[in-house]
């Protein structure tokens, strides 16, 4: 397992949302700085029974 956060891209719009790889850089500006980082776009599965979540970010 590799450590990283999930990157909120939303404002007035709805995107998919990404895997980036270690900590955040916070920006004073931006909220978090993502120079040089490759965002990774997050899959998710959904049970049609119960409602249980999985999400991944696949290699890419």
């Amino acid at each position: 397992m590799t450590d990283g956060f999930i990157a909120d891209h939303t404002y007035g719009s709805v995107s998919v949302s990404s895997w980036v790889e270690g900590e955040p850089k916070r920006s004073w500006w931006f909220g978090v700085k993502l120079t040089g980082e490759k965002p990774i776009e997050i899959t998710t599965w959904r049970c049609d029974t119960c409602g249980y979540l999985e999400s991944y970010a696949p290699a890419v």
